[in-house]
């Protein structure tokens, strides 16, 4: 089955690059499992969010976003993978989880792309990326497959974040949905 990436994502095809040997390793049930977990998550995330709106707009209070909301929302979604997925446990150290021995990490980001902490390290993980848009809707899900620090922008003095540089990336990268 050929992977096709959705307008809403900055990568497109290409021939010339080099797929990782992990790209594509992810079941049919393990896929369906991710889907899940995340739709799940994000559905209580949308409850939660229309409950508290009004309480805050009562008060005079500009309600926060939902992804202040969800600060944890990427431990609910590793929780309900590991609960749907059975080749899926806890991680060990730093990573979110693990699957026989490769590293996941569970990434939440708004509109598309990723971004990471500038002190991040990035060595061979694999990350299940989660893009949304209007505070609660799920915009897709994709894998980064076998990360590597040099698909990152570059570290700046000031700055806090780096984001994935897709020229650089998008082999390694599978949609899920």
């Amino acid at each position: 089955m050929e992977e096709k990436a959705p307008e809403n994502l900055p990568f497109d095809d290409s021939k010339n690059l080099i797929i990782p040997k992990s790209f594509g390793n992810i079941s049919e049930i393990e896929k369906k499992g991710v889907i899940i977990a995340v739709e799940s998550a994000f559905m209580k995330l949308k409850n939660l969010y229309e409950a508290i709106t009004p309480i805050y707009q009562e008060y005079g209070f500009k309600p926060p976003s939902a992804g202040v909301i969800a600060r944890d929302l990427s431990e609910k979604i590793e929780s309900s993978i590991i609960q749907h997925c059975k080749t899926f446990n806890k991680g060990l150290g730093h990573n979110d989880l693990s699957r026989g021995r490769e590293r996941w990490e569970v990434k939440i980001c708004k509109n598309s792309g990723l971004s990471i902490n500038q002190s991040s390290i990035i060595d061979n993980e694999n990350y299940i990326v989660v893009n949304y848009h209007k505070d609660t809707e799920i915009k897709s899900i994709w894998i980064l497959w076998e990360a590597k620090d040099s698909f990152f922008s570059e570290r700046k003095r000031n700055a806090n974040i780096r984001y994935l540089v897709k020229d650089k990336s998008r082999s390694n990268i599978q949609i899920l949905l």
